[in-house]
């Protein structure tokens, strides 16, 4: 053997055959996929009682099977982009665009969440129903241009059944900005209609606008719950789509944030959900064995109040306090 030459003394150890710089990027984004799989699944099991209730309290609906599919589609995604940087891997590409779909698939279920929510806000009304329906399906499409770079993307390390990220595309650009305008258009949209419904005659300020303390209890639910979900979400969108634009940044790096926002998005659309439904619910155990009243929000029940024993009120079609402004949720568009 030459003295020139660079023996790879375990040949089938794949980080071998990467330079220096590569082998640590792939390691790191390794580690972050391991530990975004590790949150998801806490998640996951840890809403199982609530999703019981879930279940048990509703009947089956696009809403309910949007809730059910958003996570365990994110989480088979995570398992397989884990699965990519820790192989074995027999087909790379065949794995890559599994992974895709599984992301469309997720990314459209939280979305629809969201979308549900504009709808119940502005029920009645369709120029901005069909509108917003219309811009999440342009989400959905534009969501699925990451196919087309992936059948080029993913290559196998040497014959070591590990695989590696290869190109750029200036597809994911594409695919990362639609969520976060559609995040951003749902949201301004339900906190203007509420704020505006419920604030005739009064003199607003951001702080009332940020804490919600002036609204009804179902108003500040829908509004409280879509400020913690756009907060959240849209920060690691928009610091996913900013990452994934950088020339300079290696393709494995470039993919970095896309397994955690995935997850983190499925996670905050589904909480948020399912507390302001169980919120909604009667709650026996709080009523002392007292009969309730249940206000309704447009058709559902939305509020429970405890009432004496010797009382025996109707429930009213409708929430004063909610109806009367023009902030109507039919049952199960929320």
């Amino acid at each position: 053997m030459s003295q020139g030459s660079s023996p790879i003394l375990n040949p089938v150890v794949y980080l071998n055959y990467l330079n220096h710089t590569v082998a640590g990027d792939y390691e790191f984004t390794r580690d972050v996929s391991l530990a975004t799989l590790g949150a998801l699944a806490w998640d996951i099991l840890s809403s199982i009682p609530e999703d019981c209730r879930l279940i048990q309290a509703g009947k089956i609906s696009a809403v309910l099977f949007a809730y059910f599919l958003a996570r365990p589609s994110a989480l088979a995604m995570v398992v397989l982009d884990v699965m990519l940087k820790t192989g074995p891997i027999n087909d790379c590409t065949a794995t890559a665009i599994a992974l895709m779909a599984l992301q469309a698939v997720s990314t459209a279920a939280s979305s629809y969440l969201f979308l549900k929510r504009v709808h119940a806000v502005y029920f009645g009304n369709n120029i901005v129903n069909h509108f917003f329906s219309l811009l999440w399906l342009v989400g959905v499409g534009t969501s699925c241009a990451v196919f087309s770079g992936t059948l080029r993307d993913y290559s196998e390390i040497a014959d070591t059944k590990h695989c590696l990220r290869y190109q750029h595309h200036a597809q994911l650009t594409i695919a990362y900005v639609i969520p976060v305008a559609f995040d951003s258009l749902v949201y301004f949209a339900i906190s203007y209609k509420i704020m505006s419904s419920h604030g005739s005659g009064k003199k607003w300020h951001w702080r009332d606008f940020c804490r919600a303390k002036v609204l009804p209890h179902f108003s500040q639910a829908v509004l409280s719950g879509g400020q913690l979900y756009y907060g959240i979400t849209n920060s690691i969108n928009v610091t996913r789509l900013s990452w994934s634009s950088q020339t300079n940044m290696s393709p494995t790096l470039e993919l970095l944030l896309s397994s955690p926002a995935v997850a983190l998005t499925s996670a905050m659309a589904c909480r948020v959900h399912r507390n302001l439904i169980i919120e909604s619910l009667l709650d026996p155990e709080g009523t002392n064995g007292k009969p309730l009243t249940t206000p309704k929000f447009a058709d559902r029940r939305v509020v429970s109040q405890t009432l004496p024993t010797s009382t025996v009120i109707l429930a009213p079609p409708y929430s004063e306090s909610d109806s009367d402004r023009g902030c109507s949720v039919p049952k199960g568009e929320v």
